[in-house]
């Protein structure tokens, strides 16, 4: 039984070996390792016929002049075989596999196309095409921050890929182009877009140009727009404007590096100081018409506005921390602290002021009730007609009661 069950084996090999397209070249076996037979493959979009199993697979040798993008599928003839494509290199390194159908591109070179069960055994045909290469919207981005400084001072420099397709980049490879007359590059800093800790290489900067490249570990990959790296630009002399640009190149896992169209940016250098405006707004609730302003730390007024019918107020200044004031006649003034970042709104807390400082000296006392009785019945001094009525009466001298002996400024956090 044992010898007709080899026989039989045996016949099956040599039947396989005639039927196929192409010749027996060489044939290895190590212990119990499947056989590896080398097959022929001349031709594109012709079908090769092959035979697999549990111990035998199948390398067919592929030799490209030049660049290629191509797609090798192992379609079973029979039910119960699937199978898996494998590309290898000259060495016999594998470069990628697929199941039953693997597309790839490849620079020109030997290479060879190993056909492998998945499941089952069997028959199968082979067949190798190009292919036109997969369109892309990826590309990248350069952009400045700010995109103008002075002599001296740094923008940060931001590249980015965007519209990565669903299936990511395992790596990408950034060739920085910039004036080294114009602007000193450093801090050059990868992101997170390849994974929290992705491996990367720099090359540079000298002469003007640098490389930055940066691979997924642990099959991570650039999944979705963003980051990849930011550097610094120091502005050496004045400019109109410089151009710094990089060009990325990224792969999918493939061996192959593909180009993006890329948009580099445009960095000003200028002796004059550029100033970006802060905004800074809240409410300040009060019976009369309410004043708010900035004073910066020589207590020099820097900014100030008339306050909405509602209290609300919004008002520009150049970044910096400055002293908030917010007045009105008649009442105690608040006072605060507010940092203002510039191209940014802070926002003060709401806050009401109390009624009944008459006389401007920060304290409600009886001093402010005898100037309501002084002037009871008519409409002077204004600070005095505290419900802005028109009148000063008792209904003015309620409101100083309800704040009796208060002291200001009050707090205005």
């Amino acid at each position: 039984m044992m010898k007709f069950k080899q026989f039989l084996q045996a016949l099956v090999i040599v039947v396989v070996l005639f039927a196929a397209t192409g010749s027996f070249q060489s044939a290895q076996a190590q212990g119990s390792d499947p056989v590896v037979v080398v097959r022929d493959l001349t031709y594109w979009d012709a079908t090769y016929t092959g035979y697999i199993d549990a111990s035998r697979v199948e390398k067919w040798p592929v030799i490209f002049d030049q660049q290629e993008d191509f797609s090798v599928t192992a379609a079973p003839s029979g039910d119960g075989l699937t199978t898996t494509v494998l590309l290898l290199d000259e060495s016999g390194t594998e470069i990628t596999r697929a199941s039953g159908m693997l597309t790839s591109s490849q620079p020109a070179g030997s290479y060879f196309v190993q056909i492998e069960p998945e499941t089952g055994s069997g028959f199968y045909d082979l067949t190798i095409r190009r292919v036109d290469p997969m369109p892309t919207d990826s590309s990248s981005t350069t952009s400045a921050e700010p995109a103008s400084v002075k002599v001296g001072e740094s923008s940060v420099i931001s590249v980015s890929l965007d519209n990565v397709p669903a299936e990511g980049y395992t790596s990408a490879e950034f060739t920085c182009t910039y004036d080294a007359a114009m602007v000193e590059i450093g801090n050059i800093a990868v992101a997170d877009l390849f994974g929290a800790d992705s491996a990367s290489a720099i090359n540079g900067p000298a002469d003007g140009s640098f490389i930055v490249a940066v691979a997924g570990s642990n099959g991570n990959k650039a999944t979705a727009d963003g980051v990849a790296f930011t550097f610094t630009a120091t502005g050496l002399q004045i400019t109109d404007q410089t151009t710094i640009a990089c060009v990325a190149r990224v792969s999918q896992g493939d061996n192959v590096l593909t180009e993006l169209p890329s948009t580099s940016t445009d960095l000003t250098i200028t002796d004059e100081v550029v100033v970006l405006d802060a905004t800074f707004a809240g409410q300040v609730l009060a019976g009369k018409a309410v004043t708010v302003s900035l004073y910066d730390d020589t207590d020099a007024l820097v900014a100030s506005t008339p306050a909405n019918e509602d209290g609300t107020f919004s008002l520009t200044a150049p970044a910096g921390t400055y002293k908030t004031v917010a007045s009105a006649e008649g009442f105690l003034s608040a006072e605060g602290t507010a940092t203002l970042v510039a191209g940014e709104t802070t926002t003060q807390s709401t806050v009401t002021l109390p009624a009944g400082d008459i006389d401007g000296n920060a304290v409600i006392d009886q001093f402010d009730a005898m100037t309501i009785g002084m002037s009871y019945n008519t409409a002077e001094p204004a600070a005095a007609d505290l419900n802005n009525d028109g009148v000063i009466n008792v209904l003015d001298l309620e409101l100083l009661a309800a704040n009796y002996r208060l002291t200001g400024p009050i707090d205005w956090p």
